[in-house]
């Protein structure tokens, strides 16, 4: 390799969440995604963990960075973190079992998980906050899984 050239990241494919703590008020939601919409900031997946007085929001979008700039400029403080996306076939046989099957084999931990609201090639999407994210993706391709990466997390309106 020459000294201009740089290495090609090979941690494989991730999805971008993005996590901001809403206070629990009507509308404080509402105002996100009206946020959201106005810059044509499109959710592609939610998930929402309650508590007396917030509640921590966890989202995946088709533009983070524009939604990071939206949300941090709405004076939310935003947490990046790296999932992984992984295809489920429409195959009878497949369900996410045989995802965590390999996981749990690797010795990996999967700290939550949910589904994408897109889907890609046409098959739903299971996204997994799991330890050890290289390791996982090697795991996961080594099953004959596809995996999605935040390129392909795209809002389709037709």
């Amino acid at each position: 390799m020459s000294p201009f050239e740089t290495a090609k990241d090979t941690t494989g494919p991730h999805i971008i969440q993005l996590s901001i703590f809403l206070r629990n008020r009507v509308g404080a939601l509402m105002q996100v995604l009206r946020a959201f919409e106005s810059h044509n900031i499109h959710l592609c997946a939610i998930s929402i963990l309650d508590s007396a007085d917030h509640a921590v929001v966890r989202v995946v979008v088709d533009r983070p960075d524009m939604a990071k700039a939206v949300l941090r400029e709405m004076g939310h403080e935003v947490f990046e973190s790296e999932l992984i996306g992984v295809e489920i076939p429409s195959e009878t046989d497949f369900s996410p079992k045989r995802i965590l099957s390999a996981l749990i084999m690797a010795e990996l931990n999967v700290h939550y998980m949910y589904s994408l609201i897109v889907r890609s090639n046409n098959h739903p999407v299971l996204v997994l906050h799991v330890d050890e994210i290289p390791t996982a993706i090697t795991v996961l391709k080594n099953h004959g899984l596809e995996l999605v990466g935040q390129d392909e997390v795209i809002w389709n309106d037709e």
